[in-house]
């Protein structure tokens, strides 16, 4: 693989073999990160393992090969999930105060929307290759846009 495995990474490809352990428990996995930019330096690494049975290098390199696709696809999920969780709770605020002005056509917007961010997970393709919901007009001035979102698409962590 030519990107760099990420700590989430590692950890989910670790824990295709070794399911019953617990990440922060039985082992620990660290990656040097530049502490100006917070950018990875380098592939995530076990740095602790508490328990019998620690894989070599070579086996963890295995590990990676055989999962590191689903790692990242994985991982990219967390992140997009993580993403359309925040924008909910932005939209539950929308749906609120459009309520408490009366404004049943906002609301109703806004609640499809809110329904809409619900079935991102559903799309063809997710989580590397989809498209968040437009937010509605009128209350477009009170969220954040599609190109503010975190990079959850693209990013190579």
């Amino acid at each position: 693989m030519s990107l760099v495995i990420t700590h989430d990474e590692l950890i989910f490809c670790l824990q295709q073999k070794y399911s019953d352990l617990v990440h922060g428990v039985d082992f620990w996995v660290g990656q040097k990160m530049c502490r100006d930019t917070g950018e990875q330096l380098e592939a995530a690494r076990i740095i602790a393992w508490h328990v019998d049975g620690q894989p070599t290098d070579e086996e963890v390199a295995a590990l990676i090969e055989q999962h590191g696709d689903a790692a990242r696809l994985h991982v990219l999920g967390q992140r997009a999930r993580e993403e359309r969780d925040r924008r909910l709770i932005a939209a539950d605020a929308m749906f609120y105060k459009a309520m408490d002005a009366g404004d049943a056509a906002k609301a109703q917007q806004v609640g499809q929307y809110r329904q809409a961010l619900r079935q991102v997970p559903d799309q063809p393709g997710f989580p590397g290759d989809f498209t968040w919901p437009d937010i509605p007009e009128a209350v477009s001035d009170q969220a954040p846009s599609n190109a503010q979102s975190i990079e959850t698409q693209t990013s190579d962590t």
